[in-house]
């Protein structure tokens, strides 16, 4: 059964995507994305290759917003602020999210809660992706998030997730890089949100290099975890 056989009254969906030089890795998300998706935003960190050119060869109904490239958050935030759908996606660029599970991602929404939040460390999901530092670093942050915030996560530095868009309006996350995904989880709770995860598979970025560092970012993020807990 279909997601628009099973919901009929399934809201406006928008899927939110930050790019910066993400040229060869189009072909492997947008061709892939369902067709009940009704707008595609895309944030692009002002790409110096053809990332532009090939989203429009597969969307060319894209709205491509074109900014200064501060970071994975700030182009969320740009992102979420131009969507206009009932329910919104966050998904990379890179070919490490599958479309085809955003069906499984919207389930949850469309059934009554705030958000869905993709997880690797549920039976049935993983990661070809992960370090085994990166993977220690993601344990430790959950574990401090859970005990800190009373929260029951499994995965907390990953950026599959879709949300209603007045939950949205309800977290508000400022951060910049790549720590937005730990922001939004600790606000999620301090909103009072219902939130479920899902299983979700991370496969290895198709082609080229990440932007994430692990140790700086790691270091903005336990910034956070310890920046909203002292913060009313």
């Amino acid at each position: 059964m279909s997601l628009i056989n099973k919901y009929g009254d399934v809201k406006n969906i928008s899927i939110v995507i930050p790019t910066l030089n993400e040229e060869s890795n189009i072909k492997e998300v947008l061709p892939h994305i369902p067709d009940f998706i009704d707008e595609i935003v895309v944030v692009d960190g002002n790409s110096k290759d053809r990332t532009l050119e090939e989203i429009l060869k597969f969307r060319k109904d894209a709205k491509i917003i074109i900014e200064k490239p501060e970071g994975k958050g700030a182009a969320m935030k740009t992102g979420f602020e131009n969507a206009t759908g009932d329910i919104v996606i966050m998904m990379d660029a890179d070919g490490s999210h599958d479309p085809r599970e955003i069906p499984g991602l919207l389930e949850p929404v469309l059934d009554g809660y705030d958000v869905s939040k993709g997880s690797r460390m549920l039976p049935g999901g993983g990661s070809a992706d992960i370090t085994l530092f990166r993977r220690f670093g993601n344990k430790l942050f959950v574990t401090m998030v859970n005990r800190m915030y009373k929260a029951n996560y499994t995965d907390l530095c990953y950026g599959y997730r879709a949300f209603k868009k007045e939950a949205l309006e309800r977290m508000y996350c400022h951060s910049k890089g790549f720590e937005i995904e730990t922001e939004q989880s600790i606000r999620m709770r301090k909103a009072g949100l219902r939130v479920k995860e899902v299983s979700s598979f991370e496969a290895q970025r198709k082609s080229g290099n990440s932007n994430l560092n692990s140790l700086r970012d790691g270091l903005r993020i336990l910034n956070i975890i310890l920046r909203e807990y002292f913060k009313p």
